[in-house]
């Protein structure tokens, strides 16, 4: 059964004023008893009335149930409220279920929200009912500021067009452009070379040479495929859904419309040279040598070799990076030299044997190699093979004895490397690179799923070395991506985006540099590059833009400098804070340490109660202005959780808030605070325990190290 209080008319505004702009309504969730048990939920709703913008609360043992979601939608009709807040378990759990119900009535979504009071309150205090109390009185009051000052956050709508672009014409682009077309979608195929797979090292797997004819064939004869050969991507316009492409083919540039982008370009094989000083007649590349093979059509032919030496990883580059097919395309080569002359001594020169790949026939190629008589070596990392004039010279790796083996034909692997147009295309469509060169596809792993479709897809060899196998499995996953994104009418972005008020906007070009996603672009004002502007449909909101913006020009609803402050001081303005105790206030990504801190609810693992944890979309959103006002507005101590470097959701956000807690931990020793005050803490989803361990002695050391605190 549910209790309401509904404020009493002589405390209410005046009958012949007009009705508060804001009314908010805060619904407090018994979760049947998991939160009752340990506080008060009735006296609760006494405190939250007092507040000067709540308007009518109530309580009720599931507002989450259905009975309960159809009592709030009555409650929000008959008074009036245009802000909602739901105090129960974690946002990541319900908010979304009960903005349903807020846009149902016509609220946008940032005005209906959550206050955490079942994991960050009830669980980890089950044994202070008044900490549990006090505390969650604290939540919600800071629940309500965020409301109050909370900005609309608008859908973004923009249209689909069914065509699609595809760089790069080996089997995985050539798989993709076909797939597309059979579905109906119109598709302009880019290649940089004068045909097909022309810049495609296929002589590596003669049996990708079939498949590629094959594809090729198709691609050229299909009704609405475009293929432009010697021709190349200079420009990209537009959003998700929407891109206006330029391609340059010869002295002309055409301009196309297309909804997605896939890159297919293969990557290329590093040149061994002509200045090695070992003799290149008798030295050759894993590629030269597969050439020879193909010329020996019957053993017959074959030329004389009877000793045959295949160094794999025999580049300084592929100490610290593997190209992930060169082991099993040497295995296949040994296989067929020794097919090719029986009493060959062939020799695999290994320090790792790679066998991966779907399907079980690598390990099986290996064990026919074994069974044919090819002698399989293993050399030490820091004592690679020496080729002579007529040895190759190793150390063995049991033994430590040095060891000469004659040959007639030296193989060499040579690593896979990008395509030498990678930069230019990784700049042209705001693609990051990785350290060795390749793109890749700006998907992160668990990104929010409110946000447009990057609508650009990386697959095959231009993002890493991949044998035919893998890169088509990687194309038909591409495929149907591509295909349900271009069957929508419509793309739909709800997530907050960056917002930049132009009579504010200095045209620094600040923001344009940190943006992950290219979302930002300085635009002609008076005919000078002055003017930030900000694809809505492209920005997911990481608010990196907003900490760099030094006239504050940018806003991110939900996140602003408005919201976050509020949030701070209606925290340590809050009487709730234990007698004595530390002002500790938390500020958390909600993709780590936020989460993590619902796993420390969940396991209940206690830590002290004068904490108070403010979610944040991203640790980008870390502002040192946000942090220096909680300092002086009374905050003993500032506590910043953030993914771990290599994992954030938005990229590179929890980097650049370690480089910004470094220069403010610096300037607060130089103006007399103890940086001992601020800790940066990465945390995963699931390490609640850390989460924890690493309060409590934060905690600690402001207490009983810092002084003056």
């Amino acid at each position: 059964m549910s209790e309401e209080i509904t404020l009493q008319p002589e405390i209410q505004t005046d009958i012949q004023n007009p009705k508060p702009e804001v009314r908010v309504g805060v619904f407090v969730c018994d979760c049947g008893n998991k939160i009752a048990r340990v506080v008060d939920t009735q006296a609760l709703c006494q405190r939250v009335a007092e507040l000067p913008e709540v308007v009518y609360t109530t309580r009720a043992p599931y507002p989450c149930s259905k009975d309960g979601l159809e009592r709030m939608s009555q409650n929000i009709r008959d008074q009036d409220l245009t802000r909602v807040l739901v105090a129960g378990c974690s946002p990541r759990l319900m908010r979304d279920r009960f903005r349903q119900i807020g846009q149902s009535l016509g609220l946008a979504r940032s005005f209906v929200n959550m206050a955490n009071i079942r994991e960050q309150c009830a669980y980890v205090h089950p044994n202070d009912q008044f900490a549990a109390f006090e505390k969650s009185a604290a939540l919600i009051e800071m629940g309500v500021a965020q409301l109050v000052t909370v900005s609309a956050e608008t859908p973004r709508v923009g249209r689909v067009v069914k065509a699609a672009l595809v760089i790069g014409s080996d089997l995985p682009g050539l798989t993709v452009a076909t797939n597309l077309a059979d579905s109906g979608f119109r598709v302009v195929l880019v290649e940089h070379g004068g045909e097909i797979g022309e810049n495609i090292p296929n002589d590596l797997l003669t049996k990708t040479q079939h498949q590629l004819v094959e594809k090729g064939k198709a691609v050229l004869q299909h009704a609405i495929i475009d293929t432009l050969f010697k021709a190349r991507l200079t420009e990209v316009s537009g959003h998700p859904g929407d891109f206006e492409v330029r391609i340059q083919q010869g002295d002309q540039i055409t301009t196309y419309g297309v909804g997605a982008i896939i890159v297919a370009n293969a990557a290329r094989l590093k040149s061994l040279g002509d200045g090695q000083w070992f003799d290149r007649q008798r030295v050759k590349t894993q590629a030269e040598f597969e050439g020879e093979l193909d010329d020996a059509t019957e053993p017959g032919n074959w030329l004389t070799l009877n000793d045959i030496v295949m160094i794999l990883c025999a580049e300084k580059s592929q100490l610290e990076r593997c190209s992930r097919i060169c082991c099993n395309i040497g295995i296949r080569q040994a296989i067929r030299a020794k097919q090719l002359n029986p009493n060959a001594n062939v020799t695999v020169l290994f320090r790792e044997l790679y066998l991966g790949g779907i399907g079980e026939s690598y390990e099986a190629e290996f064990m026919q190699a074994r069974e044919l008589g090819v002698t399989f070596f293993r050399y030490r990392r820091d004592r690679p093979p020496v080729i002579g004039s007529q040895m190759v010279d190793i150390i063995d790796t049991l033994t430590g004895e040095p060891v000469r083996i004659p040959f007639d034909r030296v193989v060499m692997t040579m690593p896979l490397i990008p395509q030498a147009n990678t930069h230019t295309l990784a700049a042209i469509l705001g693609l990051p690179l990785d350290d060795d060169g390749f793109l890749a596809e700006p998907r992160v792993r668990l990104r929010p799923g409110g946000y447009a479709e990057p609508g650009i897809h990386v697959l095959g060899s231009s993002q890493q070395p991949a044998d035919t196998d893998e890169a088509l499995f990687q194309a038909y996953l591409t495929s149907s991506r591509v295909m349900r994104f271009l069957r929508q009418d419509s793309i739909t972005v709800e997530t907050p985006v960056a917002k930049i008020d132009a009579t504010l906007c200095s045209g620094c070009g600040n923001c344009p540099q940190v943006c992950p996603v290219s979302a930002i672009k300085l635009e002609k004002r008076d005919g000078v590059l002055s003017l930030s502007q900000v694809d809505e449909l492209r920005c997911f909101g990481c608010g990196n833009c907003v900490v760099v913006c030094p006239t504050k020009a940018i806003t991110l609803p939900g996140w602003d400098d408005a919201v976050i402050p509020a949030q701070i001081s209606a925290a340590l303005q809050s009487r709730s804070f234990p007698p004595g105790a530390p002002k500790i206030i938390a500020l958390a990504c909600e993709w780590s340490a936020y989460a993590a801190a619902d796993v420390a609810g969940a396991h209940h693992l206690s830590y002290p109660a004068n904490v108070r944890i403010i979610r944040t979309n991203c640790s980008a959103r870390f502002d040192p202005y946000h942090i220096l006002w909680a300092f002086i507005n009374g905050a003993d101590g500032v506590f910043l959780g953030a993914c771990p470097p290599g994992e954030c959701h938005y990229g590179t956000g929890n980097l650049y808030a370690q480089e910004r807690v470094e220069k403010l931990k610096t300037e607060l020793a130089a103006h007399g605070v103890d940086p001992r005050r601020l800790h940066l803490e990465f945390l995963t989803v699931d390490e609640g325990a850390k989460f924890a361990q690493a309060m409590k002695d934060f905690i600690e050391e402001v207490q009983t190290d810092i002084p003056g605190r």
